[in-house]
């Protein structure tokens, strides 16, 4: 297409599949195909069809032109993972247990959206973009097709591929369609993921220029187009099957109101109103649903669009009979939850319960605000209308119950870091956490941030902010954690074992800071003390791949190769692709007198990528020991390719006198 600025762009791909979108008539033959576009991190108030007039998304606006938009939707959490399994179960964190992003798995007993519509017949398919909703947190199940491939990250700031950029995913729902389906042509349930308007906001050309001094909205505006281009793909590979479109988000962003930056401590309508249109057969075109809805109730919506069976259990309803009426009517109330703050930092957890425009917040410093009257929540009105929020907090309690903050299940190290780089972090459990009211803490938790976010590039800076943190607030486990991680890569392992010991006498006895301490104990050289820690965490934990590569290691050194072989061979088994554990494999394979097994797995660790010169200088000694002098020639020729500066592998090199 040629270039006729963005707005021109933006506009033409709008109409463009406006009209496409069109071409899906109620004529269309058999059931309704359903599309379900969920963008994270999109705050309903930076929409043009919610009144943004600065917002360029003219596919959002255009699909509320022509269908219904719901004016206050309300998220059950503000985070990516709790909030989508609640769409796809309807139902609420305290009930489908899934209480944060680090830790949880949807369990299989909560019936999935995808499940219900795959019974109905329908062909089901998934295309994901964070790492938040990879298959291994339990949203899967019910799809033929869940496309979690990742593709941006790799580098310092995000060791692996966290998230993908919502060109590449549609690119991909392309392909998808593209392909000829096996047996009768089927309706189709298509969900697809955006991620692009969640933190780092990077929008590519040209809308990172046009947008300079709103990124965030730079982010919105590429991922409206690709909506557009999205609709148009899916129309032109399925001509004759009507659509019912719904376009929503899992939770907004603070942008600094009630300084949060981003989103996931409060539960204010910046971080937990999102937009909501839906568009296709059974939707008058201009309708404006002014009732407060939830996200739990678009999956039932769905359903009841399609004529599929509704949800056993479910605690949203299906929103038709709504549609249908032409004036607002009281919806059911809302619980919001977010468990961050308790989680990560020991710090109170927030409920609130949501009535039309009333917003009541159960913290140690109750709040109510009056959102038809004060939008940005800045009044607290819990103590000037104490009739009005003790009517709140006593339905909010009933709908609780007993409601015992489910303990954190136990993360990869690689989820972590996954997580962590994509601003998501976890403390561990204290016998006595504070409780603090997170309305009181929320610089901390920005500087908490801050530091995390610098600890690989800085260790001594962010270790001089964790320690002003923990001074503040002298319980906080995820403070107290990270500071020692700062501690151990500045080499200061000593100190780093007290505040990490400090912390376990605490009651953290989370696998994470446990494995932290072992982590210090190897730094001071305690290799004795390393291991004990590291063998109670293993008995622990057999599928933790981080802590065995650790004892594998300290296995090799203490000359028991058969079980550190036995060790690293699980692993392989498990995770064919993790290059760490090629490589330890092989080096203790070759330490055991077995150069042709380690020669062949130090192969297979520069095949999967294995990128430095630790493998091709294994491979070097292995092909030595089985008198291979011109393979490992080769390989050492390899190894200074990468890295030069190795005074050894020349002079070895130069020792074998090849060609």
């Amino acid at each position: 297409m040629k270039w006729v600025g963005l707005g021109g762009l933006l506009v033409a791909v709008g109409v463009a599949a406006l009209l496409a979108a069109r071409r899906h008539t109620p004529g269309s033959t058999g059931p309704p195909d359903v599309l379900l576009i969920t963008v994270d991190t999109l705050r309903a108030d930076h929409v043009g069809a919610y009144g943004d007039a600065q917002a360029v998304t003219p596919v959002i606006d255009g699909l509320a032109a022509r269908g219904a938009r719901f004016a206050q939707v309300i998220a059950p959490a503000p985070l990516t993972l709790p909030s989508h399994a609640s769409i796809f179960t309807a139902t609420t964190p305290s009930t489908h247990g899934v209480r944060d992003n680090a830790g949880f798995v949807l369990g299989p007993p909560m019936p999935t959206l995808a499940e219900r519509f795959r019974a109905a017949g329908y062909s089901t398919a998934a295309f994901v973009s964070g790492f938040p909703l990879h298959r291994r947190f339990g949203l899967a199940r019910g799809f033929d097709q869940y496309d979690d491939r990742l593709t941006r990250g790799g580098d310092r700031a995000r060791p692996a591929a966290v998230e993908r950029r919502a060109d590449e995913t549609i690119a991909a729902v392309e392909t998808w369609l593209g392909r000829p389906a096996p047996g009768p042509r089927r309706p189709m349930f298509l969900w697809v993921h955006l991620f692009d308007p969640h933190a780092p906001y990077e929008a590519p050309e040209p809308y990172r220029t046009r947008f300079g001094e709103r990124p965030y909205d730079g982010e919105v505006a590429f991922v409206d187009a690709q909506i557009g281009a999205l609709l148009q793909r899916v129309t032109q590979a399925r001509p004759d099957r009507a659509s019912v479109v719904a376009v929503t988000s899992d939770h907004g962003e603070g942008l600094g109101e009630h300084g949060e930056p981003t989103h996931g401590l409060f539960v204010y309508d910046s971080t937990i109103r999102v937009p909501l249109v839906i568009a296709g057969p059974g939707v008058p075109a201009g309708r404006v649903i002014r009732s407060m809805v939830r996200l739990i109730d678009v999956g039932p919506t769905l359903l009841d669009l399609t004529g599929v069976p509704a949800f056993a259990g479910a605690e949203g309803v299906s929103l038709r009979a709504v549609l249908a009426q032409d004036r607002a009517v009281a919806g059911p109330p809302a619980h919001v939850e977010s468990l961050f703050g308790w989680l990560c930092c020991g710090w109170a957890p927030l409920h609130a319960w949501r009535e039309e425009n009333w917003m009541f917040i159960d913290a140690p410093r109750a709040e109510l605000y009056d959102t038809a009257s004060d939008p940005a929540e800045v009044r607290n009105l819990a103590q000037d209308r104490e009739a009005d929020a003790s009517r709140l907090r006593r339905s909010l309690d009933a709908a609780i119950g007993h409601d015992p903050v489910s303990a954190r299940g136990q993360s990869s190290p690689e989820e972590r870091d996954r997580l962590r780089s994509l601003g998501y972090v976890t403390g561990g459990g204290l016998s006595r956490p504070s409780r603090r009211d997170p309305k009181e803490v929320a610089d901390l938790s920005v500087r908490i941030g801050q530091a995390i976010e610098i600890e690989d590039a800085d260790p001594a800076k962010a270790a001089e902010m964790l320690e002003e943190v923990v001074r503040a607030d002298p319980g906080n486990p995820l403070a107290r954690r990270h500071l020692g991680i700062a501690l151990i890569r500045q080499a200061r392992a000593a100190e780093a074992s007290r505040v990490l010991n400090a912390l376990v006498a605490d009651g953290d006895n989370s696998f994470e800071t446990l494995a932290l301490v072992a982590d210090a104990a190897i730094e001071r050289g305690d290799l004795r003390d390393a291991r004990w820690r590291l063998e109670t965490l293993h008995a622990r934990d057999a599928a933790d791949s981080g802590v065995a590569l650790k004892l594998g290691i300290l296995l090799v050194r203490a000359g028991e190769f058969d079980r550190a072989v036995a060790l690293f061979r699980a692993i392989v088994d498990r995770e064919p692709a993790n290059v760490d554990a090629l490589v330890d494999l092989a080096g203790a394979l070759l330490s055991s007198g077995r150069a042709a097994d380690a020669a062949a797995y130090f192969q297979q660790a520069i095949d999967r990528g294995a990128a430095g010169p630790l493998a091709w200088n294994g491979l070097a000694s292995a092909k030595l020991r089985l008198g291979d002098r011109s393979g490992a020639a080769d390989a050492m020729r390899r190894s200074l390719r990468i890295q030069p500066d190795q005074p050894e592998i020349g002079a070895a090199l130069r020792d074998l006198r090849m060609p």
